[in-house]
């Protein structure tokens, strides 16, 4: 389609009196559609209409310019291709969906919109949406000052009972001059590269779980840019489609890490989502450091030739596969370096390690710690330390298949203020799936006698309990930015809880529902929707019990595994 027809979409210059500026408020670029009413006549307002092309035609305010395709060129043999807040201005060159045209282009647009380099704008869509956040982006980039979002968009319009047209304005085309504002706001991937997993970084995706976790394949692999928190563009509304008030908004993101101190990259599939997520942290909650925009979002990553991974767990780094085990726990990284930073530890029985193992696995078995040493994470220390678990060591754990005695290792270890634990997925099963070689030799543990030596080194550590991770007394009120507690019942038996809830949200979800029927991890997709239909959502403190601690540890496993920022088990001192 030549640039031609994508302007002819027209709108209505409105000529007045003289403007009176928005009120400046904590909502930063938002007014109201109360204001709107009040100032819908005044001489320099554009008003942008960001619906999709047919929204538009059923009904929008009066004298609102559409940015979509205009009635005539919105079906492609009876196929809606009408985005909405974009439609306009994206490339018609470009092999990414949803990236902006070039300089030239975009000033086109914005005049065929009637904007002038004067004009105060305003721009909406239907409400709690992205799409007149996207238009507003690509408007500010290029050098307008004095535009605006409706809060609320056309949803609150029509709730306060304001009417709504269906006549399609008609524009006098303006004098913009695009002079876009530099780069300092966007982010290329290599610049995504070289901040990934940095402390002083927060990578936001702003699209919703069903894209995060993987069960919807929007594009050519599943899953969200590693190391990246999800903050879904619905999170930031209200019932009424207007926006969350500061304070609702700053828990969100604390709760995912995403604070003012640190940078925050916006993203999503391929930016329209990403530019409401930008607006937010930008003009609503002011944050001082969200300087860069991921414009080609998960398509320009996926578009890299270097073949670029993406995630569909939250913390995919918890799941181990055989290889990784085979090699950082294996021999010849044994006798290449000092002491490897990784160490199997094997949670069965002592008979089922004797009959074989996974080589340079050291047992432990979970029941020897709560079982013989009871509640004395220095006891625990002390045990692991003896079996080489040095403090700078990832431990892996490994069961016969990913089991809820795995979990409860995993769990322990954490509590225990480890920094670095996972599990082998599958477990032993798993190993022998891929045909790698077990042993029923025992591990040496020894102190080093040559500069590579093969034997496993004891070490003294130390417990550093993590109250953040164990609730040891029900009485103990919730502490996570004001959220709500919920519990989950892991027992198989559906045990009620020996404790009051004191009102807490209590739902019962069996242990085994982690995991498949080949006792692996069960998909992300699947676990979110287990958990989040259950009404588990993250913004709570999930607290996990059984009646069984290694069935509490299971789903503690797997809903750390998606990245719930506050979850707990229920272990009371003994």
């Amino acid at each position: 389609m030549g640039l031609t027809l994508v302007i002819m979409v027209c709108g209505l210059l409105l000529a007045g009196t003289a403007w009176a500026a928005p009120p400046a408020t904590d909502q930063g670029r938002l007014v109201s559609a109360k204001w709107l009413q009040q100032h819908q006549n005044e001489a320099n307002l554009v008003l942008i209409d960001a619906s999709p092309t047919q929204d538009y035609l059923k009904g929008h305010i009066k004298g609102a310019v559409s940015c979509s395709f205009d009635k005539d060129h919105y079906m492609s043999y009876g196929i809606n291709t009408s985005y909405g807040g974009n439609d306009l201005i994206n490339s018609p060159t470009d092999p990414l969906p949803w990236q902006d045209g070039p300089t030239p282009y975009i000033q086109q647009v914005m005049r065929s919109l009637g904007i002038n380099n004067n004009s105060k704008v305003v721009v909406y869509d239907n409400g709690g949406h992205f799409r007149a956040a996207r238009f507003y982006w690509t408007l500010t980039h290029n050098g307008a000052k004095d535009a605006y979002i409706l809060d609320g968009g056309l949803a609150k319009w029509k709730a306060m009972g304001l009417p709504t047209v269906t006549e399609v304005a008609k524009a006098k085309p303006g004098d913009f001059v695009a002079k876009p504002v530099g780069d300092a706001a966007i982010a290329t991937t290599d610049y995504i590269l070289s901040k990934q997993f940095k402390p002083d970084t927060v990578l936001v995706y702003a699209v919703t779980p069903v894209w995060f976790y993987g069960p919807y394949q929007a594009y050519s692999k599943l899953g969200h840019i590693p190391g990246s928190v999800m903050v879904s563009y619905p999170d930031y509304f209200q019932k009424d489609k207007t926006w969350k008030s500061k304070e609702e908004l700053q828990r969100l993101f604390a709760s995912v890490g995403a604070t003012p101190d640190k940078e925050t990259i916006c993203y999503c599939g391929g930016n329209p989502a990403a530019s409401c997520l930008y607006f937010t942290l930008k003009h609503v909650l002011g944050y001082p450091k969200v300087r860069y925009y991921y414009q080609g979002s998960t398509m320009g990553w996926l578009d890299d030739p270097r073949d670029l991974p993406l995630h569909t767990y939250w913390n995919q780094h918890l799941l181990r596969d055989p290889y990784f085990v085979r090699w950082w726990g294996g021999k010849r990284i044994q006798y290449l370096v000092g002491d490897s930073q990784v160490l199997t530890v094997d949670v069965r029985s002592p008979q089922a390690y004797q009959a074989g193992h996974i080589p340079y696995a050291v047992n432990v078995p979970v029941s020897d710690l709560t079982g013989k040493l009871g509640a004395d994470p220095a006891k625990w220390a002390q045990l692991l330390g003896d079996k080489g678990a040095a403090d700078f060591k990832q431990l892996v754990i490994v069961d016969d298949t990913s089991t809820p005695n795995a979990c409860l290792m995993f769990w322990l270890a954490e509590y225990m203020g480890r920094p670095k634990v996972s599990v082998l997925n599958g477990g032993m099963k798993a190993w022998q799936d891929h045909k790698l070689k077990v042993t029923d030799k025992p591990t040496v543990i020894a102190p080093a006698k040559t500069k590579y030596d093969v034997a496993i080194q004891p070490a003294k550590i130390k417990a550093r309990p993590q109250a953040a991770v164990r609730l040891a007394d029900a009485g103990q009120k919730p502490d996570f930015l004001g959220y709500p507690r919920v519990y989950i019942n892991a027992s198989a038996n559906s045990a009620q809880l020996p404790f009051d809830p004191a009102g807490a949200k209590v739902v019962n979800i069996p242990a085994g529902k982690n995991f498949n029927e080949y006792g692996i991890l069960d998909f992300a997709s699947n676990l979110i929707k287990l958990y989040e239909d259950a009404g588990v959502y993250k913004q709570a403190e999930v607290v996990c019990y059984s009646d069984k601690p290694e069935e509490a540890a299971a789903a503690y496993y797997a809903l750390r595994t998606l990245g719930y920022p506050k979850v707990m088990v229920y272990y009371p001192a003994k």
